[in-house]
């Protein structure tokens, strides 16, 4: 008699053990072919954030170019003031952005945070003159209406001093 490990009476003892793990490494590879999409589509959609960041750049750089304040057409603002506005959008808008691939988990922790406290102290007009802090209030108030809700309640929960 064979007492081989491998012979045919063997093996078909073995035959549902067999297929209990061809099916455990079947869902495995299933679930990585699952993350690997989900983690491609996250990847996209920051792609995509950052060609719209890449093109609102644009668009400030355009205007402060010409000296004209973005959506703010009729002011009174001296060179500087049209350069610090349109600035500030260009912030907001990156970072959003940042805030987008940090959310997805494409963003280091570390680098967050020192991109979360620049927010912050922006947010906060703490260091502001009263002019700055009026251009940081008025171009806030307008970048609110474009951003993303959750990037929005995160920075709305930043104190900040009221401008006069």
């Amino acid at each position: 008699m064979n007492k081989s490990i491998f012979s045919m009476n063997t093996l078909s003892k073995y035959g549902d053990l067999f297929q209990i793990i061809g099916v455990i490494g079947l869902i495995a590879s299933l679930i990585f072919v699952g993350m690997e999409l989900r983690q491609s589509q996250q990847i996209a959609l920051v792609e995509q954030q950052v060609e719209r960041t890449k093109a609102f750049t644009e668009l400030y750089n355009t205007a402060t170019n010409n000296n004209l304040a973005y959506l703010h057409p009729n002011n009174d603002y001296n060179e500087y003031e049209v350069f610090f506005y349109n600035f500030q959008h260009m912030f907001w808008n990156i970072s959003e952005t940042d805030y987008l691939k940090y959310r997805l988990g494409l963003m280091d922790e570390s680098i967050w945070q020192s991109r979360y406290s620049i927010m912050k102290r922006i947010k906060s007009r703490e260091e502001s003159t009263d002019r700055d802090c009026g251009i940081l209030e008025r171009v806030w108030e307008a970048k609110k209406r474009q951003l993303d809700t959750e990037f929005i309640k995160l920075i709305e929960a930043i104190p900040s001093r009221n401008c006069s």
